[in-house]
């Protein structure tokens, strides 16, 4: 059994050691107590740690124990509390029951009662947390079933078995998978190379879980259909996902894959026709082909000569566009010489160059990058076969050059839109940086660490100061009361406004206050 942290708040020294030497802590399993002073202490240690028990006194300065109480549970923390107090209030027992006290004891209290409700508390700690494992395992045995229920309703719906798309939806919320209204895509994907029997469902597990983490909120679900891995997808799936998946399975699992993907459309009943778009895509690849992807819509397109253009220097040359990096000169040199006579005809090179320079206005146009003028000097060259790699060169470094400004910009928006929202919300007494976050359309995590970045602080840290500070102004320039420039400001309580108003400028509001009215005069 893990020993129990126990918190005592007590604003009386010698109290506070009693409390502390009335029980052997060790000998009856809890860890020695922390010790605090006051309840804006303990507050500020909450705020990073957790303990299972507090107790506490109830007539303490600045926070008194029912404000305390109240604020623990705003906070959102999960501890038992326990009431040491010596005075004997039916109305303040009262409202410490409705915050969910455990016990209301009247000093001085004995070793032996405060271990018979500190055994009792733990009882109930270590039951509760029995019964969350006990409901842990059976939500864990259906989830492990889940993915069976799943995998035999794809394989229903690829074989022809669900026609009705009434109960196509059914069988769908029974496998808890959420068909969508829009498009669909079929990916089948096929290892190159040697199949190997043994291990292949290790295999094929893993491949799906990478190809999960990949698609993200694009991935529907997948089986093994056809001898083959067959992906379904939400919406269109992009030459970038595509690219990625191959690479990364490649680098993970060290073997080579071939990748059909069929046209999107919509209505699930359609999805058995996507499948064979896809197989039909897949194995239409060769072993010996370079290009390790294919989309349905493409495979009538193909010539009958057979063109080994590069596709992964193409990738390399993208990936470092994507990364905001310049290709390096021999990468791009290598490449062009591959698609240049005399390895082909004229009208061939051309066609192949257009190639890459779609591929490069495809990534502009996704990046939200304007490529008008240097993609006709491009197209020019091309057409001329004059300074291809010169007119490429330039189009590749404005690319890369407006990416650096987008993500640079991009992020300093995101903090001065949160900068403003604090600025003009600061006053509500609910704003969290949660709040903020959603305010600005981003997560907290990311909010946090980019506005620490730019800023030098947390959201959290940069609302205290924007309130205090205001607070400053309204102690110089208004009669307010200390209790009403709390409120103003957004902080729920005035006797916590002022412990922090101390913490932040060295003065209490009072002190602030006189100290500027003497230098006004």
């Amino acid at each position: 059994m893990i020993a129990m942290k126990i918190m005592i708040v007590e604003d009386e020294e010698n109290i506070r050691d009693g409390i502390r030497n009335l029980v052997d802590w060790n000998q009856e399993g809890f860890e020695e107590p922390l010790l605090f002073s006051s309840a804006v202490e303990a507050l500020v240690f909450l705020e990073t740690e957790t303990v299972d028990v507090v107790l506490t006194d109830l007539y303490m300065p600045v926070l008194n124990g029912i404000e305390f109480i109240r604020m623990l549970r705003e906070q959102n923390q999960v501890c038992e509390v326990i009431i040491l107090t010596g005075h004997e209030r039916f109305e303040l027992a009262r409202e410490a029951i409705a915050l969910g006290v455990k016990q209301y004891l009247l000093k001085p209290v004995t070793g032996q009662t405060l271990l018979t409700e500190l055994h009792k508390v733990s009882r109930e700690i270590q039951e509760r947390m029995r019964l969350k494992d006990w409901v842990d395992i059976a939500k864990k045995k259906l989830h492990d079933y889940l993915p069976v229920i799943q995998n035999q309703f794809w394989n229903d719906l690829l074989l022809g078995n669900l026609i009705e798309l009434k109960k196509i939806k059914e069988r769908a919320e029974e496998a808890e998978i959420s068909i969508p209204e829009s498009e669909m895509t079929c990916l089948a994907v096929q290892r190159k190379g040697e199949q190997l029997e043994r291990d292949r469902i290790t295999r094929e597990m893993a491949l799906r879980e990478l190809t999960e983490e990949i698609l993200g909120e694009k991935y529907l679900g997948a089986l093994f259909y056809n001898g083959m891995e067959m992906v379904i997808c939400k919406g269109r799936i992009s030459r970038d996902y595509v690219e990625i998946l191959n690479e990364s399975v490649k680098h993970n699992f060290g073997y080579s894959i071939s990748i059909g993907v069929s046209t999107a459309q919509k209505d699930a009943t359609n999805l058995r026709n996507l499948a064979r778009e896809a197989m039909d895509a897949v194995q239409s690849i060769h072993e010996e082909d370079v290009i390790s992807y294919i989309y349905y819509r493409d495979i009538e397109n193909k010539k009958k000569e057979r063109v080994e253009y590069p596709y992964e220097e193409e990738r390399r040359i993208l990936h470092e566009i994507r990364f905001q990096r310049l290709p390096d000169r021999n990468l791009l040199r290598k490449f062009l010489e591959k698609l240049l006579p005399p390895r082909y005809s004229v009208e061939k090179s051309k066609m192949l160059l257009l190639q890459f320079l779609l591929a490069l206005v495809r990534m502009a146009d996704e990046l939200e990058i304007d490529v008008a003028t240097e993609f006709g000097k491009a197209e020019a060259s091309i057409e001329s076969l004059q300074k291809v790699e010169e007119a490429l060169e330039r189009m590749i470094t404005r690319m890369v050059s407006e990416k650096e400004k987008m993500s640079r910009r991009y992020t300093e928006i995101l903090v001065q839109s949160a900068r403003n929202y604090i600025q003009e919300h600061f006053a509500d007494e609910e704003l969290s940086a949660g709040k903020i976050a959603e305010a600005v359309g981003v997560t907290p995590n990311y909010l946090s660490r980019i506005f620490k970045s730019i800023t030098g602080d947390t959201c959290v840290s940069f609302l205290g100061k924007v309130r205090l500070d205001e607070a400053k102004k309204l102690l110089r320039d208004s009669s307010f009361k200390s209790y009403e420039v709390a409120e103003a400001v957004g902080y729920k309580n005035p006797n916590y406004f002022g412990a922090m108003f101390k913490r932040y400028t060295g003065y209490t509001p009072k002190e602030y206050r006189e100290a500027s009215y003497e230098d006004k005069n």
